[in-house]
Parts: structure tokens; C-alpha cells; sequence
């Protein structure tokens, strides 16, 4: 009796073959998600069209001020850029994504808040200052601005 044998692809949901794909071709799929994120739908949003976007609670020039009053803790900093250069690295090989090592620690809290109150267009950028506060945010700004 002959016993047919499965290919990886048709037991394992086509993982397998996804990931011999991905590691010939080199790509990562953070990636993928990040070229889709930032290419293909800066501008997506699931609000309805013509819905007032959220925004913090205090005036962003206030909120410059608080984050700039803050220390900022840089190893913390370098902790959390670990997200950051996925994207942002060195060489900027992508001029859509600038390189944000050295940047002044005033222009990046500044830039970084205006993500988050959503007056700079970037879906992928607004989403991740969403999710970050105010200490991280001059974690940040201290750790970039003392880069190189």
C-alpha cells in the first residue's frame, strides 16, 4: 500500500513555506507590515470620513513644555528606540523615513507631539505616539539627541 506523503505547505497552513520564502528573499516581516503601513495606507483611518480627530487633553504647547521640563531617562531611551530603528535606522536607505539620531531633543518632542495630536499625516507614527506617554516620550528625546 503506497502512503501519499503531505508537503510542509499543506499541513502547516503554509507557514513553513512562507518562512523559506521570506528568509531566501532576506525580508523580515516587520518589514512588509511597515512598507504596508507606511506606503501602501498612510492615510487609513477606521474614524468615518469627516469625524474630528482625537486629541490629547492639554494644548500641545503645553504639552512641549511638560515633556521638556522632564529629565528623560536615556538608557530607558535606548530601551525603547529598539522599536524606533526598525524603521529609522542610520543610513537613511528610504528618505521617507528620516534618520532621527541627533536630532535636537526640542524638535523631536516637538515633531513626536505633533504625531500624537495629529497635525503631521502618518498613520503608522500617529498610532505609535498614541500608545506612548509622556515620560517615554523625553526618554526618547534624551536618548536621540545624544546620538551621533
Amino acid at each position: 500500500m503506497l502512503t501519499r506523503h503531505r508537503k510542509h505547505h499543506e499541513t502547516d497552513g503554509g507557514r513553513l513555506l512562507t518562512a523559506r520564502v521570506f528568509r531566501l528573499l532576506g525580508i523580515d516581516k516587520i518589514w512588509l507590515c511597515v512598507a504596508f503601513g507606511i506606503f501602501l495606507i498612510p492615510n487609513f483611518s477606521f474614524a468615518e470620513p469627516g469625524a474630528e480627530k482625537p486629541t490629547p487633553d492639554i494644548p500641545l504647547g503645553e504639552a512641549i513644555g511638560q515633556v521638556l521640563a522632564m529629565p528623560g531617562d536615556a538608557d530607558y531611551g535606548a530601551y525603547l528606540a529598539t522599536e524606533c530603528v526598525t524603521c529609522h535606522q542610520r543610513q537613511a536607505a528610504n528618505h521617507a523615513i528620516p534618520v532621527i539620531d541627533g536630532l535636537p531633543r526640542e524638535y523631536f518632542v516637538e515633531a513626536m507631539l505633533e504625531y500624537k495630536y495629529r497635525l503631521r499625516d502618518n498613520s503608522v507614527m500617529q498610532a505609535i505616539m498614541a500608545s506612548l506617554g509622556m515620560e517615554e516620550l523625553a526618554a526618547l528625546a534624551t536618548y536621540f539627541s545624544t546620538k551621533d
